[in-house]
């Protein structure tokens, strides 16, 4: 083993160790992933003198580099959000505007295939402003992800995701004001959202939109009231429209309102189900499924009283790999502690809404694509 001594800039206060910490005999002094709290401590490591195997120094230096070189999602995701509301909100101005929208929805798959974990994380999490824009953007995306379990061609995802981004466009600002709105819509705002699929489709046209299927899709985007199931009765649904209204609902049921709190991923889904139809309901069954109960971007309690977000799926829907961010006693962890919540002490017991935890989290540093 051959050893390099450790410089004080090398050890930083609240963050863990990236390397086992040893004394000039090699003896084990800190474990990798101790967490120094106590700047006294460093003083007086650096005083006696500590050093690090050279091979585990090299490795992690590899793996710095290595995040440094992978495309960070999530400042992608931000770009496409940014330009999204752009499209949106400046159609009136832009004679590209069916080409633009077709270029971002190439740039949202190809976005999705770089790190769908992230990307789903990102959508679940949300962003608290602007909600009518960060909304379409999600509908398009959990839509095109449920519409890869359909097996739907590329084509027609292309389409779905162009719909679900315009499918309000004659109403964002409507929207936005709706979520801090207390009290029961007017006779006005009832009439407005019940004409804003047609005046969306009319819109579209306005801006030289010529796909039939993109313009159907936005007029068609509420095929129920509220969710519900499909009626018997009626087979000549458009598919693309049924996925994002399905989408829509249940993405709606995860951000909060003035007039009522946000609800637990677990329980949107559930509810989705019940009031759609159960299995019976392809849509909504295929959203479930692609989703799972905890998905990526969720928060939820541990058996042990942490409040954790999840990042990824685990081995099975009930143990996802999660990382702690509050104690059960109300302290937010320096840094996130990962848990194996197959472990019963990190059991989850219950979902957290997303009003619930008001913390601003560094993404980039959760999956790996930064370092602090």
């Amino acid at each position: 083993m051959k050893l390099l001594r450790l410089c004080a800039h090398q050890v930083r206060l609240n963050e863990p160790l990236p390397w086992n910490v040893r004394n000039e005999p090699g003896h084990l002094l800190l474990g990798k992933g101790f967490l120094l709290t106590d700047q006294a401590q460093i003083d007086s490591l650096m005083e006696r003198g500590v050093f690090v195997d050279q091979d585990e120094y090299e490795a992690h230096q590899r793996e710095l580099k290595a995040a440094q070189a992978r495309k960070d999602p999530f400042t992608l995701w931000a770009n496409i959000l940014k330009r999204t509301g752009h499209l949106l909100r400046n159609h009136k101005d832009n004679p590209q505007f069916a080409k633009e929208l077709g270029d971002l929805s190439i740039q949202i798959q190809g976005a999705m295939k770089e790190d769908v974990n992230a990307g789903t994380f990102e959508m679940v999490y949300g962003d608290p402003t602007g909600y009518a824009v960060s909304h379409s953007l999600q509908t398009a995306f959990v839509a095109a992800l449920a519409a890869e379990r359909f097996g739907w061609n590329e084509n027609d995802r292309t389409t779905l995701i162009r719909a679900a981004l315009t499918m309000n466009i004659a109403m964002l600002d409507m929207q936005n004001a709706l979520t801090q709105q207390a009290t029961p819509l007017t006779p006005q705002q009832r009439a407005e959202i019940d004409a804003h699929p047609l005046k969306g489709r009319l819109i579209l046209e306005s801006s030289n939109v010529s796909c039939q299927d993109w313009l159907r899709t936005v007029q068609d985007h509420h095929v129920t009231t509220d969710g519900r199931g499909l009626p018997q009765d009626r087979k000549d649904f458009s598919q693309l429209a049924c996925m994002i209204h399905y989408t829509d609902v249940y993405l709606a049921k995860l951000s909060p309102r003035a007039n009522r709190p946000a609800i637990a991923v677990n329980v949107a889904a559930r509810e989705l189900y019940l009031k759609s139809g159960g299995a019976d309901n392809p849509y909504a069954a295929a959203i479930i499924k692609e989703m799972g109960i905890f998905p990526p971007g969720s928060f939820v309690k541990l058996a042990n009283g942490d409040t954790a977000v999840v990042l990824r799926p685990g081995e099975t829907a009930n143990t996802p790999q999660v990382h702690s961010l509050i104690s059960s006693d109300g302290w937010v962890f320096p840094d996130t502690k990962p848990r194996d919540t197959a472990k019963p002490e990190f059991k989850v017991v219950a979902a957290v809404p997303r009003g619930n935890v008001m913390m601003r989290l560094n993404r980039q540093k959760l999956f790996g694509y930064a370092t602090a």
